[in-house]
């Protein structure tokens, strides 16, 4: 009898130092499992599987960890770049879609809301332009656009008979100093109408239509209507007006034929001649994905080469045309 209830007494005293046992070891896992979600949640400490990092290896660890998070938020930059940029595609992409060209033609027209957007657009004389029924009260309109567009096909068709800027063009690009033009949306606004065909250089001038007479006028409308926008007779007829319709006036006299200077868009210098005509001519600079500058071992022969083309052709072509040329790098 006393030999059964010492091995029940043996017996509970086995279970209790299990049980024991088992909930400290329950615990214990329980700890080690909410300390690895931990680690695993703010990146601190080894993962499943690793050794436990302490003292000089914990702050090795640190260092990098902090590396890659580094690396990781650089990416993310670059990835919150990229699609700004294209953003800004469809944006352009959009606004490309909204211009339209004349009928029959291939000539593109801005939409007035581009035009008016230039810096100049305050040195229309809207005034003279609703007299002559061009202008809306509004101000611009998509006929005055159209005709402008005829104007500055001719005027490019001209000016590419009479100067050597398509060679000129042809020699920029084979230099071998790596010259870019702008693409897309980083045209102004003479970029994207130029009907030259080339890769650096365009018109540069504002035309000022409102300034010709009434047949010459009807001449520009009915190319519009035609979608015939280049003709010997209109040559003919840009050759004997361009100089007054590039022509900058003071829109606070408009009388006023005094020569002065302004300054290139954005208010930055060269001061160009009221009288000018000007050519632009495209140097990009060239950026990485994140929006860095690239480094680039021609860029002073780029600016020797194009400083001493620019004396050159300025000179050359003044005196073929008998009027004042600005070549204007940007």
């Amino acid at each position: 009898m006393r030999k059964g209830w010492l091995r029940r007494i043996l017996v509970c005293c086995c279970l209790a130092v299990v049980l024991t046992a088992g909930g400290k070891f329950a615990k214990a896992r329980r700890q080690e499992g909410g300390l690895r979600q931990a680690q695993k949640e703010y990146g601190r400490g080894p993962a499943y599987g690793q050794e436990t990092r302490t003292g000089g290896d914990y702050e090795k660890y640190e260092k990098e960890t902090g590396k890659q998070r580094g690396w990781q938020e650089e990416k993310q930059m670059d990835k919150e770049r990229q699609n700004r940029n294209r953003e800004t595609e469809r944006y352009h992409a959009e606004k490309e879609g909204e211009r339209h060209h004349l009928p029959g033609s291939t000539l593109w027209v801005p939409t007035v809301e581009e035009v008016s957007e230039n810096p100049y657009i305050y040195r229309y004389n809207h005034e003279l332009g609703k007299e002559k029924g061009l202008l809306d009260e509004d101000g611009l309109n998509q006929r005055y656009l159209c005709m402008q567009a005829v104007y500055r096909a001719n005027l490019d068709a001209y000016l590419l008979e009479r100067l050597d800027v398509r060679d000129l063009d042809e020699e920029l690009m084979n230099s071998g100093l790596g010259f870019a033009s702008h693409k897309g949306g980083d045209q102004n606004l003479y970029e994207k109408e130029s009907t030259m065909g080339l890769t650096f250089i365009y018109l540069r001038n504002n035309l000022y239509i409102e300034y010709l007479g009434k047949d010459q006028l009807d001449l520009l409308a009915h190319a519009a209507e035609e979608g015939v926008p280049v003709t010997d007779e209109m040559k003919s007829m840009v050759e004997d007006t361009y100089r007054e319709v590039i022509r900058v006036r003071n829109p606070r006299d408009w009388e006023d034929d005094s020569r002065f200077f302004y300054p290139k868009a954005g208010g930055s210098r060269p001061e160009i001649s009221s009288y000018a005509l000007v050519l632009g001519m495209a140097n990009a600079l060239k950026y990485d994905a994140s929006g860095r500058l690239l480094p680039d071992t021609h860029r002073t022969d780029q600016y020797e080469y194009l400083e001493r083309i620019k004396e050159e052709k300025e000179k050359e072509y003044s005196e073929i045309l008998g009027t004042e040329v600005f070549i204007l790098i940007e």
